[in-house]
C-alpha cells in the first residue's frame, strides 16, 4: 500500500478510535436514570457500529487507491488451454429483440470451442419465446434453445436444469444476461485463469452502455462502478471477490461440488462464491470489462434491483453465519471471513442512517420547544454523530468515486444523489431479509398523473413526506432553538432534507431519458417493469410498527409531560460551567423567590444531582408545574438560567463535541 494510502487510513483509525473512546466516556460517566442509561448504551452499541462500518469503507478505498492489482496470469500466457464452454443466457418474459442483439454478439466470440444455451424460463406467451427460438436455429447448431414454461426455482432454478441438460465434455459455464453485448475477446483472455485446477470461478466487472447523454444515467453508471472499482479490487487481494452472475465463468466440477445454484436465495451467484470458497477453492477477478448490457431506465427498476441485492446479502448472512464467524467448519481465510462478515454488515449502514434520521427529526421539536428528553445527557453527542458520518460518507463518495471509478467532478454529486436515494430501500430489504426467509413480489401500481414532478414524488412518496417534514423544520429550530445546539441540529436537518430529496429527485431526473431503439426494446424488459419486492407481510409489518411507537413513546412522552422550566436535571446538565453571578432581586420580587438564583453553584456541587435547590412557589417537585403568582418569580436578569436548555461544556456530554473529519 502505498504511503497517501497508508497514511489516510492510520488517520482514519486514530480519529475513529478517539471518538469512539468520547462516546464511551460520555456514557458510562452521565448521571443518568437507569432506564435512561440503558437507553443509551444500546444507542452506544449502534454507534460503534456506524464508526465499525466507516473503518470498513476507509480500508476498501485505501486498497482499491493505493494498491494496482495485477492478473494473476499474463493474458495470453495459456492460450493452449481451450476447454469446452457453454455460456448461459437466462430470460423470462425478454423482448425478442434485446435477445436477438445478445445472441447475434454471440456468435462473433473469438474462441475456437464454445456453445450457447438460452434458457427462456417461466415465458408462457409464444410471441416472446417463439422468435428466440427461431433466432438459435437462424444462428446454428451452436445455440441450444431451452424452454421452461413453468419451472420452479426462478433463475436459479432454471439455470441448475440447463446445467443438467449440458455435454459431457463441458468444463466452464458462463453467465450472461439478456441485455448483454459481449465483446469478441471475452473467453480468449478469461478462459485461461481456468488453467490452474484450484481455481473456481473467474468474475470480470459489468458495464454499461448508453448512459453518457442522461444525468440520471451517468450518475447510476459511476455508482455501479464504485462496487467494481473500488470493493472488488480490495477483495481480490485476499481472493475474497463475489461471484456476480454475469460476465463470470464458473468450472461445472465446483459447481456440482456445492450441489449448484441455491434456489432459496434471490442472489444464488454470490452465496455460490461463498460456500466454494468455503470448501477451498480460488478465485480470479479481471478489473476489465468484456461486455456492456443496459441499466434500469427508471428510478423504481433501480429500486426493485437494489432491494433485491440487499435482501440477498442479508439473507446469505443470517444463513452462513456460521460460516463466516468459524463455528462451523470450512477453509475459508481470516481474510476472506472479513470481506464477506463486512460486506454482509456494511448493507446496515442504510437502516442505521435511516435510524438516526428519524431520531432526529422526532427529537428536534422537543429540543426547540425546550422540552427534556429521556436520554437528554447524549443528546449532543447523538448530533455529533451524524456530522461524523456525514463527513465519512461525503469523503467516501468524492474521493472515491472520482479517483477509483474516474467520475469527472460534475458527476460527482449525480453519483452521490444515487447512492443516498437508495437508502431506504436497502433500509427496508435489510428489515425484510431479518424477519422473512423469501423475498415477496408484486406489480408496482402506476402514478397515473401527466406531471413529471407528480410523479416523482407520489412515487417515493415515504421519501418525500420525510424530506418536507425535515425542511420544514430547519427554520424553527435554528431559530428557536438554543444556540449553538439548534444550529448544528438545523444543519443536520437540511442535510437529511438533501438526502431524503435525491430519491423524488432521482425519479425526476430518470422521467428526462431519451429512448434510443435499444432503451426502447429494454423498457418492455421485466429489469424494467417486474414486480416489486414486497417489504414484509402484513403481520410482520404491524409488530415492527408497534416496536417503533412504543419506542417512541419511551423516548418522548418525558418530554411532552414534563414543563420545561420544572427539570432542574435538564438544566444541571445543560447549564453554563462556571458559577453564575449572584442575582440582585428586584424591588417587587420576593427575597423567598431569589434566593435559590443567588446562591446557586456548579452543578457537580449538588450532592443530589440538581443544579439549585428551588423554593416551593416556584417549583416544588420535578412533577409539579410552576405557579403563575407573580410574587413567586425573580426578576429577568442577565444571571439568571433560561426556561430552555442551552448547550455547556458539561462532562455529562450534552453538548457536541468538535466534529472530528472521518472519510
Amino acid at each position: 500500500m502505498r504511503w497517501p494510502a497508508r497514511f489516510f487510513f492510520t488517520t482514519t483509525i486514530v480519529a475513529t478510535v478517539a471518538f469512539g473512546m468520547t462516546l464511551v466516556a460520555v456514557t458510562l460517566t452521565a448521571h443518568a436514570p437507569p432506564l435512561g442509561l440503558g437507553l443509551s448504551v444500546l444507542l452506544l452499541v449502534l454507534e460503534a457500529g456506524a464508526l465499525s462500518l466507516g473503518l470498513v469503507f476507509a480500508y476498501e478505498m485505501a486498497e482499491a487507491l493505493g494498491r494496482r492489482i495485477a492478473d494473476p496470469i499474463p493474458l495470453g500466457s495459456s492460450t493452449s488451454y481451450t476447454p469446452r464452454v457453454c455460456l448461459q443466457v437466462p430470460a423470462y418474459n425478454e423482448p425478442p429483440e434485446l435477445l436477438r442483439d445478445t445472441l447475434e454478439a454471440l456468435s462473433r466470440l473469438d474462441y475456437p470451442n464454445y456453445v450457447v444455451q438460452v434458457v427462456v424460463n417461466n415465458t408462457t406467451d409464444p410471441a416472446l419465446w417463439k422468435p428466440v427460438e427461431e433466432d438459435c436455429l437462424r444462428l446454428g447448431p451452436r445455440f441450444r434453445f431451452i424452454h421452461l414454461p413453468n419451472w420452479p426455482g426462478f433463475k436459479a432454478g432454471a439455470l441448475n436444469e440447463a446445467t443438467r441438460r449440458l455435454d459431457p465434455d463441458v468444463e466452464i459455464v458462463g453467465i450472461v444476461d439478456a441485455d448483454y453485448i459481449v465483446r469478441p475477446d471475452f473467453l480468449r483472455d478469461c478462459v485461461p485463469h481456468l488453467a490452474d485446477p484450484r481455481i473456481a470461478f473467474v468474475q470480470t466487472p459489468q458495464h454499461y452502455r448508453e448512459w453518457q447523454d442522461s444525468p440520471y444515467l451517468r450518475g447510476l453508471f459511476y455508482a455501479y462502478r464504485y462496487f467494481f472499482d473500488v470493493t472488488m479490487v480490495a477483495r481480490a487481494r485476499l481472493d475474497a471477490i463475489i461471484f456476480c452472475g454475469t460476465m463470470g465463468l464458473i468450472r461445472v466440477t465446483a459447481l456440482k461440488e456445492i450441489d449448484g445454484w441455491a434456489e432459496w436465495c434471490i442472489t444464488e451467484d454470490a452465496e455460490a462464491s461463498l460456500r466454494l470458497l468455503a470448501g477451498g477453492w480460488k478465485s480470479v477477478y479481471i478489473h476489465r470489462a468484456y461486455g456492456e448490457g443496459l441499466m434500469p431506465l427508471d428510478f423504481d427498476g433501480l429500486r426493485r434491483q437494489r432491494f433485491r441485492w440487499a435482501f440477498g446479502g442479508v439473507h446469505i448472512l443470517r444463513r452462513h453465519l456460521g460460516l463466516l464467524l468459524g463455528t462451523s467448519p470450512s477453509k475459508l481465510t481470516l481474510g476472506q471471513r472479513y470481506h464477506y462478515l463486512a460486506g454482509a454488515m456494511s448493507w446496515f449502514a442504510d437502516p442505521l442512517g435511516v435510524g438516526l434520521a428519524f431520531f432526529l427529526l422526532f427529537t428536534s421539536p422537543f429540543l426547540a420547544l425546550g422540552h427534556p428528553l429521556l436520554m437528554r445527557q447524549l443528546v449532543g453527542v447523538v448530533l455529533v454523530l451524524p456530522v461524523f458520518l456525514l463527513l465519512s460518507g461525503i469523503v467516501r463518495l468524492l474521493w472515491s468515486t472520482h479517483a477509483a471509478a474516474g467520475a469527472p467532478w460534475r458527476d460527482v454529486p449525480l453519483a452521490a444523489m444515487v447512492m443516498l436515494a437508495l437508502n431506504f430501500t436497502v433500509a427496508r430489504a435489510c428489515i425484510s431479509a431479518l424477519a422473512t426467509n423469501r423475498g415477496v413480489f408484486f406489480r408496482t401500481p402506476k402514478v397515473r398523473t401527466p406531471f413529471r414532478l407528480g410523479r416523482a414524488v407520489l412515487g417515493t412518496l415515504p421519501e418525500s413526506v420525510v424530506a418536507a417534514t425535515c425542511a420544514s423544520m430547519v427554520v424553527p429550530v435554528a431559530v428557536f432553538g438554543p444556540p449553538g445546539l439548534g444550529l448544528i441540529c438545523a444543519a443536520l436537518l437540511l442535510w437529511q432534507t438533501i438526502a431524503w430529496g435525491s430519491a423524488p429527485a432521482a425519479g425526476l431526473l430518470a422521467q428526462g431519458i431519451a429512448l434510443t431503439p435499444a432503451r426502447a426494446t429494454f423498457k418492455r424488459s421485466p429489469q424494467t417493469t417486474g414486480a416489486r419486492p414486497l417489504m414484509l407481510s402484513v403481520r410482520p409489518r404491524r409488530l415492527a410498527l408497534a416496536f417503533i411507537l412504543v419506542g417512541l413513546a419511551i423516548l418522548l412522552t418525558p418530554a411532552i409531560a414534563t414543563s420545561p422550566s420544572v427539570d432542574s436535571d435538564l438544566q444541571q446538565a445543560l447549564a453554563a460551567g462556571p458559577p453564575l453571578v449572584p442575582v440582585t432581586p428586584s424591588p417587587g420580587s420576593s427575597s423567598a423567590a431569589t434566593t435559590p438564583a443567588a446562591s446557586r453553584t456548579l452543578p457537580s456541587s449538588s450532592p443530589s444531582g440538581s443544579g439549585s435547590a428551588a423554593s416551593p412557589s416556584a417549583a416544588a417537585s420535578p412533577g409539579q408545574r410552576p405557579t403563575s403568582t407573580p410574587t413567586a418569580s425573580a426578576s429577568p436578569s442577565p444571571g439568571a438560567t433560561p426556561s430552555h436548555p442551552v448547550p455547556s461544556a458539561s462532562p455529562r456530554g450534552t453538548s457536541p463535541p468538535s466534529p472530528t473529519p472521518h472519510p
